[in-house]
Order: C-alpha cells, then sequence, then structure tokens
C-alpha cells in the first residue's frame, strides 16, 4: 500500500523540505471566518486539477506555495523530483486516474492573506485496484483573492505545515483518512 499512499499524497514531494529547518513564523492577527466568494479559488484549484491530469507538473509547482518551493529546494529542483517520482510510480504501474477539488468548507483571513480549506477527491489506479483518498489542499492568497497559491495537507503532520503556515492551528484541516478500496 505504500504506492498507493505515495500517489494519494500528490504533492508529498512538494513538502519533502518541510523538515529542512523551521521558517519564520508570524502572529495571526484575528482571523474571520467568512463566506465571502473567491472565484479565483475554485478555478485555480481546478487548474491544479488539469495540470495534475496532463502531467504538466510545471504548471503544478506555479500554483505551489512559494514557501514550499524555497523548502524543497527551488523550482528546478522541485520539478525534476516530481516529474522523477511521478515517472517512477508510472513503472509500478500506479496511475493517477483523477483528483477533484471541491468547494472551499472554510476561509479566514489575517494580516497576512486569506487562508481556504479545499477538499480533494483523488483516485488511484494501482496493480490491486483502485483506490480513493480523501484529503485537504490549503490554498493562500496574499492579494485579496486575485491569486491563489496551495499546500497539499493530506496526511501532513501539524508541525511540518506550520513550518510553511505558522497560523495553521486557525484553520480546521480534515484529519488523514486511509485510501479506501473502490474497486478490483
Amino acid at each position: 500500500m505504500s504506492t498507493i499512499w505515495r500517489l494519494g499524497i500528490i504533492f508529498i514531494l512538494l513538502l519533502m523540505g518541510c523538515s529542512r529547518g523551521p521558517q519564520k513564523q508570524t502572529e495571526a492577527s484575528s482571523p474571520s471566518a467568512g463566506n465571502e466568494n473567491y472565484p479565483r479559488l475554485t478555478a485555480q484549484a481546478k487548474e491544479l486539477e488539469t495540470a495534475l491530469a496532463s502531467k504538466d507538473y510545471a504548471k503544478v509547482i506555479d500554483l505551489t506555495h512559494p514557501k514550499v518551493i524555497e523548502i524543497g529546494g527551488g523550482r528546478e529542483k522541485l520539478l525534476a523530483e516530481m516529474t522523477n517520482e511521478m515517472k517512477s510510480m508510472e513503472a509500478e504501474g500506479v496511475e493517477l486516474l483523477s483528483s477533484t477539488s471541491a468547494t472551499p468548507s472554510q476561509l479566514i483571513r489575517d494580516a497576512s492573506g486569506i487562508y481556504a480549506v479545499v477538499p480533494v477527491t483523488t483516485r488511484i489506479k494501482a496493480k490491486d485496484g483502485v483506490f480513493q483518498t480523501e484529503g485537504s489542499l490549503i490554498g493562500v492568497s496574499t492579494d485579496g483573492g486575485l491569486n491563489w497559491t496551495f499546500v497539499d495537507a493530506t496526511g501532513k503532520d501539524q508541525t511540518e505545515l506550520k513550518k510553511i503556515l505558522p497560523n495553521l492551528d486557525q484553520l480546521n484541516v480534515p484529519p488523514e483518512r486511509p485510501p479506501v478500496k473502490i474497486a478490483s
């Protein structure tokens, strides 16, 4: 099942460097939950889905939070690692069938930006069947909702995520769930 977990947590490569050392953290000012409409959040989450489906890993990196890229060693290094890992998994018979984002479940604001939890359902084909995982992305906008970058929160340790998003505890990120076999 380790192969299933590797693909189910598609952005693990993007967070590989998170344990390389602490990042500067800032205090969040009073966030407010809200139902504001940020159409670019949904559109850019869909762009991420499309990039994954079409194996456009450069676009995936473009939509990844800048701290993740920095911690991971830079754009070119992450792009090479992601491309190689995906090729390796394909060689093992693992295939990403789909990755679909749902409507953001919550939004908060603080002095550094807007944060949203975006539920994601991923379907993976492996040698022993088709599996589905339920996870979350955290969308981040520092320009009032015009542009969004994402951090994969699926299966990540909260300490690891706080190195990227110091105010993570203000978000209600759903707990990790194991992949479920949905077909043989």
